[in-house]
């Protein structure tokens, strides 16, 4: 019997990307044969670094390429990330295929989905501790596991810069941020009268940037980390909160502002076996 699973990990980043790497490669080593399917423009380089097949839908077409690839894939198993009616609306008339929602913080203010939106998966696991009226939404056989799903240190094992490492080994302090200029100059801002070396996008910064995935490997070696508030960024740096600073920045969808206001009471426990776990039970 096949034991194959298709997640959908919509996303213009490596935000839902990175989080779908760290799930598949516990339910390969579960036995199971793992597919992403993708927006992000890091598909292929993510998926030559971590021997996972990754499909690339174009965003255009994605609410018609989605099902499509659902239907030609035909797996035990498929999961919706964040977004229970899909990216683009994809998932409003649920497939035959089971499907499990990954949930995590949401502004429903911004995702207006009727009360129907969160009926009809097989699973829900709750990825992190949500609002009381997302909590709400929720109906079903409910999994919630106890800390956040990340991908640990090592699993993608790339050899970062000698300078870079150079660097937060003499004390540096590390921004990383994947957003707006204008942001990551806030997070600089922040780290204002401490050596600095960036991971970002970002260009012309008071600072040296490098171009290293995942940035997770380097964080033991820094003595300040500084970040905005998305899920990742949060779970990567469980263990490390007291070398820690986050900034909370708008999204349209993603609660940034909810999720630091509670992450302080969060256990710090690596959850991504038990997600995992959760989404083989259905696949079984």
């Amino acid at each position: 019997m096949s034991r194959s699973l298709l997640y959908f990990a919509p996303g213009s980043g490596l935000g839902h990307l990175t989080r779908a790497v760290a799930l598949c490669i516990e339910l390969r080593e579960l036995g199971f044969e793992p597919e992403i399917a993708t927006n992000s423009p890091f598909a292929q380089a993510v998926a030559r670094m971590v021997r996972l097949r990754v499909t690339r839908l174009a965003t255009r077409s994605w609410a018609v390429d989605a099902p499509r690839l659902l239907a030609e894939r035909a797996p035990r198993v498929a999961v919706a990330d964040t977004f229970p009616q899909g990216f683009r609306g994809e998932w409003k008339l649920r497939p035959e295929t089971p499907m499990v929602h990954m949930a995590r913080r949401l502004r429903l203010e911004s995702y207006d989905a009727p009360p129907d939106a969160w009926r009809g998966f097989a699973l829900t696991v709750a990825i992190e501790p949500l609002a009381p009226e997302h909590d709400a939404r929720l109906s079903g056989e409910l999994v919630r596991v106890p800390g956040r799903v990340r991908l640990a240190p090592g699993r993608i094992a790339t050899p970062p810069p000698a300078p870079l490492v150079g660097a937060l080994d003499e004390g540096a302090a590390l921004v990383v941020h994947s957003g707006p200029p204008a942001e990551v100059e806030r997070l600089m801002a922040c780290a204002r009268g401490l050596r600095v070396v960036a991971i970002t996008t970002a260009a012309g910064l008071s600072a040296p940037v490098f171009d290293y995935f995942p940035a997770a490997n380097l964080y033991r070696r820094a003595r300040n980390i500084f970040t905005g508030a998305g899920y990742n960024s949060m779970a990567d740096t469980m263990h490390l909160r007291s070398r820690h600073t986050a900034i909370a920045f708008h999204r349209r969808f993603d609660d940034q502002h909810g999720r630091l206001a509670v992450v302080a009471g969060e256990s710090g426990i690596d959850s991504t076996r038990a997600a995992a776990e959760a989404l083989a039970s259905v696949a079984l």
